[in-house]
């Protein structure tokens, strides 16, 4: 069940865009080592996944080659 709150926070009425456009609710899939290790670079970058992942999309974060293949 979705808590309604959540729905209405992707909302922006009354205050400005951080990106200059809306958000849309999306969805993917990864490991739980995934996920912990997202959370754990989202807390050493002081950034939300969500903000991350947009950064990362708009090239604005530099990638090196993974660590492992």
């Amino acid at each position: 069940m979705t808590n309604p709150n959540s729905l209405a926070n992707l909302k922006h009425e009354g205050r400005p865009l951080k990106r200059g456009s809306t958000k849309k609710h999306r969805r993917l899939s990864v490991t739980d080592e995934g996920w912990k290790g997202c959370q754990e670079l989202s807390e050493d970058l002081d950034m939300s996944i969500s903000e991350i992942l947009e950064s990362l999309g708009r090239g604005e974060f530099i990638l090196s080659k993974p660590l492992t293949k």
